[in-house]
């Protein structure tokens, strides 16, 4: 399904690059070429068989989570509840960065409601052309666009959904610069990594990082990582196979009280 003229319309007042002469396919491609492998995770995910079985997995989890018990429940909905964690209340311009099947995407198009818009961007067409097929509307568009060199002007975004993403970049700190550099002053960021396991679980989340050509992050790394670039309120709210880490981009006002 093509993105409405409209959300296309606004999407070009953020764009740092022109948009492409053809705007009528599935998702907008503002990526020149292919950046090269990054791995077998993410080259799985860019194939038509890897978007299937993520979309599965993830629809998987979505549809279960509210009947998971403990503190794999917990962590499973707040992994699901970016637009909770992201304090959406409307109108707000909200990048979901490797938005995948665009599962996040719809959540997070329904909070920001009929004034916002939603910029669902990853890497892989596949994943892509499912989630336009999934999230139809007039307040979403989704990008083709590199997570190390984000086509977006400076401080265009309100809120920033990562997730699943930041282990497969090539360079951790430069993803984090250019996601600091397109939110707002203020602007609310909800991450989510994998994390190695605690104990005996620690060699297997070893093995999978080494096989899958991945990063997997050691314990507060993330956190510390978002420090160093500036932002603020960063809370940890589980670290275990999964960081979740919520943040406040440099420039916010201080909390009042």
């Amino acid at each position: 399904m093509s993105p409405s003229a409209s959300a296309v319309e606004r999407l070009a007042t953020l764009l740092s690059v022109p948009l492409p002469a053809d705007t009528t396919g599935p998702f907008l491609d503002l990526v020149e070429g292919h950046p090269g492998s990054r791995g077998r995770i993410q080259d799985l995910w860019e194939s038509v068989g890897g978007a299937g079985a993520y979309d599965l997995v993830l629809g998987s989890g979505e549809r279960v989570r509210d009947r998971l018990p403990g503190a794999v429940g917990g962590l499973v909905r707040d992994f699901y509840a970016v637009d909770r964690r992201l304090e959406l209340v409307g109108g707000e311009t909200v990048l979901d960065l490797a938005c995948g099947q665009g599962t996040h995407t719809r959540r997070l198009a329904d909070a920001a409601g009929p004034s916002g818009l939603v910029v669902g961007a990853d890497l892989s067409p596949p994943m892509l052309r499912r989630a336009a097929h999934a999230v139809p509307g007039d307040t979403t568009v989704f990008v083709r666009a590199d997570a190390m060199d984000l086509p977006l002007r400076d401080g265009t975004v309100d809120a920033l959904c990562c997730s699943l993403c930041l282990h497969l970049v090539p360079d951790l700190d430069t993803a984090l610069a250019q996601i600091v550099r397109v939110l707002r002053p203020g602007g609310r960021l909800a991450v989510a990594v994998p994390s190695h396991g605690p104990g005996p679980t620690r060699w297997a989340t070893e093995v999978f990082g080494r096989v899958g050509q991945m990063r997997v992050f050691r314990r507060g790394e993330l956190a510390d990582a978002l420090v160093r670039h500036g932002f603020g309120r960063v809370v940890t709210r589980w670290e275990s196979v999964m960081q979740i880490v919520d943040a406040v981009a440099p420039g916010a006002a201080p909390p009042r009280g």
